[in-house]
């Protein structure tokens, strides 16, 4: 009885075991103990609940690539320093490369916003800090703007699961000329998503 007991035991346990190793591999979303990730949820939503679809462009994994700097005594063959005219050493440097943290970039297709004004948002998944910063205009007048809705203040930064909100302004003239970036990684820049949006406008032929 003793035996069969322990027998129960041990693969009851066994079962446990596997059970939560596999339930460790199931979903790291929102796990800051493993490496960082970000995905987006394929939409972007209108504050008045109108959808725009998003489509990946390209997707890449990459491995960043480091240098670091070595510094050394010049020495002669009996391993003496050598000197230089002035009486000081003399060095010789080395750069070495490696490869450190494999990060993820991932691209959507072009999305054409509506010419009317509108405050939009963008659904993302993260276990990890991350940021949004704000898009450049290339010099252009700024239509593009970072702003949170839930706070009323711009938003460009979060943690873990989140929105990035945005809104533009109304465009009463033809296509806009400038196309805005933006870009939302994580603070190791090892999950980096990239978006870009253009905007019609009331002049626009039909």
């Amino acid at each position: 009885m003793k035996k069969t007991l322990s027998a129960i035991l041990c693969v009851t346990a066994l079962l446990l075991s596997a059970s939560c190793e596999k339930d460790d591999t199931l979903n790291t979303f929102g796990d800051y103990s493993v490496r960082s990730q970000l995905e987006l949820i394929p939409q972007v939503v209108s504050i008045h609940g109108d959808t725009i679809p998003l489509t990946v462009s390209r997707s890449i994994d990459t491995t960043y690539r480091y240098f670091r700097t070595e510094e050394d005594t010049i020495k002669d063959e009996a391993g003496e320093p050598l000197l230089d005219a002035g009486g000081n050493l003399q060095f010789v440097y080395d750069t070495i490369w490696f490869y450190g943290t494999t990060g993820k970039f991932t691209e959507y297709e072009l999305v054409e916003l509506p010419s009317q004004a509108d405050t939009f948002s963008i659904t993302l998944r993260s276990n990890a800090q991350w940021k949004a910063p704000v898009p450049s205009t290339g010099g252009k007048v700024q239509w593009f703007y970072n702003y949170n809705v839930r706070t009323g203040t711009t938003s460009t930064a979060g943690g873990g699961d989140g929105w990035v909100d945005f809104r533009v302004s109304r465009n009463k003239n033809k296509r806009r000329s400038v196309v805005a970036v933006q870009d939302i990684y994580t603070n190791d820049s090892s999950a980096f998503v990239r978006l870009h949006f253009a905007q019609r406008g009331e002049k626009d032929a039909n």
